[in-house]
């Protein structure tokens, strides 16, 4: 493929332009051009001279990715709305799968309770679910929804603005909204407890420390990506 493809599609995917249909519009351009070359060859005086005319009759890079760029149908969202897609989104996101989470746990003990082989008290590993879906919640899921907000900026060629204000409205949003849940027992109900502020000095330190643990493990593979694709787009600047 030559290299003005490779520079096509970085022109496609940082103009917004899904990458399923970059991939399919360079195939295409790539079976368009070998069939200009076949019919240079016979008139040119060596295959570089039929590839060259071929590359010419194609067009240049600019007139090639301004066709699919001005098709506002084929770009991401990404690009379309990309406050919706990083900022709102992903808390959106965030907030449903605390709820699943909860939910898992609040379906399992009323099905325990409701089963007449089940005493009063819940069994025992009922305590490590309820831990293990309120460490997801608050812990793990900010982090999981920052890498794939991280990854699909990588993909698409974002601005970093928009994935870096993504993640760190995550962190935020993830340190403030803790759910707390408490097992139902034979001395009393359960209660689901979703803090989302304080007054406390111990609990604003201890948000702030929530969001920058957040924002650590979250944006540093997203700083390493980046480091690396400047890397290797600086190596191949050097190469040509």
């Amino acid at each position: 493929m030559p290299a003005s493809f490779d520079l096509l599609r970085e022109r496609l995917l940082q103009g917004g332009v899904r990458p399923r249909h970059a991939r399919r519009y360079l195939a295409e351009l790539k079976d368009h051009l070998e069939d200009l070359v076949a019919e240079e060859r016979q008139g040119a005086r060596g295959e570089g001279d039929a590839r060259s005319r071929a590359l010419a009759r194609l067009g240049s890079v600019d007139a090639l990715a301004g066709a699919m760029i001005a098709r506002r149908e084929l770009r991401a969202w990404s690009s379309k709305a990309p406050a919706v897609a990083y900022l709102i989104t992903p808390s959106l996101a965030l907030a449903l799968g605390i709820m699943m989470a909860v939910a898992t746990v609040v379906t399992t003990c009323i099905w325990l309770r409701g089963s007449a082989r089940v005493p009063s008290d819940l069994p025992g590993w009922t305590r490590p679910l309820a831990e293990s879906a309120t460490f997801f919640g608050n812990g793990v899921l900010p982090v999981l929804l920052g890498w794939g907000l991280a990854a699909a900026a990588i993909r698409q060629r974002t601005h970093p603005l928009w994935p870096i204000l993504g993640i760190v409205i995550l962190a935020v949003v993830g340190a403030v909204l803790q759910v707390h849940l408490t097992l139902p027992s034979a001395s009393g109900r359960g209660e689901v407890s979703f803090v989302t502020g304080g007054e406390t000095f111990a609990w604003w330190v201890s948000a702030t420390g929530r969001a920058a643990l957040t924002l650590v493990l979250a944006m540093t593979p997203y700083a390493g990506l980046r480091l690396l694709r400047s890397a290797q787009a600086g190596g191949e600047g050097d190469a040509t």
